[in-house]
């Protein structure tokens, strides 16, 4: 199984907070970035290209899967949002005149 992170675009000015009263310190753009990912699983099942996305997040995102396929072009299911705290699952198959899926790739956005 192989795991794929992807980071999600964090919109706005990094977060300020008072440290002990002694003064400003402002939140790591990447601790942001870390926290609006999605975790993604994608594998291989018989003739079946399958993703597993979930969202630790606080903002909606949306990923697809993709077949790679053999000698076919390859094959990409709808896109799927994960809202906040949720996880989604989706598979697509190679068309018939396929040698069958070779990958699976999670692709983001929507």
């Amino acid at each position: 199984m192989t795991k794929l992170w992807k980071g999600a675009l964090v919109t706005g000015a990094a977060g300020i907070a008072l440290v002990g009263g002694a003064g400003l310190a402002t939140a790591s753009p990447a601790a942001a970035a870390e926290r609006n990912v999605l975790q993604c699983s994608a594998w291989v099942a018989d003739d079946l290209a399958i993703g597993d996305c979930y969202n630790p997040g606080t903002q909606l995102h949306a990923f697809s899967v993709r077949a790679i396929c053999g000698w076919a072009p390859d094959a990409y299911s709808n896109w799927i949002y994960v809202k906040p705290g949720t996880s989604a699952s989706v598979g697509v198959r190679c068309g018939p005149l396929s040698t069958g899926v070779g990958g699976v790739a999670i692709e983001y956005g929507g």
